[in-house]
């Protein structure tokens, strides 16, 4: 096995809706520089084609190594998917690439179903549907088991709504699963490794069939929705720095993680921690979990959960 490998990630950056997330990206895009990062990736919802989509975009761009981009369901609100791709730089929907003796895969998740037709995400399409929804389709899940027959590296996975561990998983979550098993089952061993969604704007862990699963914090918020709201006490204030707060609740610190693949198979997720600002989730009566912060965790790569 070849050298150590590191890399910077983030998710719901969102700069459509709260303040400054142009700082926030410069702050991860400067401890990733300082960590000699071999790439930074975010995990989708980060800019819309815009003035202030220009800035965030100019702070991510400021990483001289390789910037990889997830596509998340709020990109496609201004164009669809092609605006914000050609907007921010990326070529494919999905597609992979390799670093040292790893391989990294890049899915799109944004496809809700219309009869037996799977449609992009565009302008918001997706709200028509029953209910929000999202899947890879069967185009793509040919892609995938493709692209892991092609190599003999260990694979990680990024997309953007969650995978296994989350609320609002791929609605076709078990023949996503039924390709990854397929194959480890082919090569002998768990060569997809470890999998990064972002989406929920949670701090969860889950491992299972033998293959890690990460749900990665939102770089600015917690999203609690529309029917909690800030105390008057704390509304003003918050705002005025922040942004909007009738659906969400700010961290006060940008919550970003660093990933070292280790040369001895130990896999280090080196999150970030932070407070809430204003009223807690809790104190919103807010009934499900949350937390200002994304963990610490030591796994390793050959199948044991974590330590």
């Amino acid at each position: 096995m070849g050298k150590d490998i590191l890399f910077g990630i983030c998710a719901d950056a969102h700069q459509s809706i709260q303040n400054d997330i142009s700082g926030r990206i410069r702050a991860f895009v400067e401890e990733a520089s300082k960590r000699k990062a071999d790439f930074i990736i975010q995990l989708g919802d980060f800019v819309l084609p815009d003035a202030s989509g220009e800035k965030a975009l100019a702070a991510w761009n400021k990483f001289s190594g390789p910037r990889y981009h997830v596509l998340g369901n709020h990109d496609t609100e201004m164009g669809g998917k092609e605006a914000v791709m050609s907007f921010q730089g990326q070529k494919e929907k999905y597609y992979s690439f390799d670093a040292g003796d790893y391989h990294f895969i890049v899915l799109d998740t944004n496809y809700f179903k219309y009869g037996d037709d799977f449609i992009d995400y565009k302008d918001l399409n997706y709200r028509a549907s029953e209910s929000f929804n999202c899947y890879i389709p069967p185009f793509q899940l040919k892609w995938l088991a493709e692209d892991l027959d092609k190599t003999d590296k260990r694979c990680f996975i990024f997309t953007h709504a969650a995978l296994c561990v989350g609320d609002w998983v791929v609605y076709n979550l078990h023949e996503f699963m039924d390709v990854l098993w397929l194959a480890n089952q082919k090569a002998g061993f768990n060569k997809v490794t470890m999998c990064f969604s972002g989406h929920d704007h949670a701090d969860a862990y889950l491992f299972k069939g033998g293959i890690h699963y990460v749900l990665v914090n939102s770089l600015s918020h917690k999203y609690i929705g529309p029917k909690y709201t800030q105390h008057s006490s704390h509304a003003t204030t918050v705002e005025k720095e922040y942004g909007k707060l009738d659906y969400v609740v700010p961290y006060k610190d940008p919550l970003y993680a660093f990933v070292r693949l280790k040369e001895n198979g130990l896999i280090q997720i080196m999150g970030k921690q932070s407070e809430y600002v204003g009223n807690s989730p809790m104190e919103l009566h807010w009934e499900h979990y949350a937390s200002p912060q994304i963990s610490y965790r030591e796994v390793w790569m050959n199948g044991i959960g974590e330590l």
